[in-house]
């Protein structure tokens, strides 16, 4: 596994962008910082659905990778 060291020497951990079902149909891409604020149980569901692709940089990672912070 390659980690990704460039920003101050520290991994590059969790994700910047969210692929998630749209109402409706169809799929909504969402900011780190959208996802957050989305309400905690809708973000659960997504997680427990596994209907959330996370993704680094343009590349996909799983959701574990992603909500690691540490």
């Amino acid at each position: 596994m390659t980690v990704d060291t460039s920003a101050g020497g520290q991994a590059h951990k969790g994700y910047d962008q969210v692929v998630v079902p749209a109402p409706g149909g169809g799929t909504r891409s969402l900011s780190r910082k959208q996802f957050e604020a989305l309400p905690l149980r809708e973000r659960v569901s997504f997680l427990i659905e596994g209907t959330a692709q996370f993704f680094r940089d343009g590349q996909p990672i799983a959701a574990t990778e992603a909500m690691r912070t540490i």
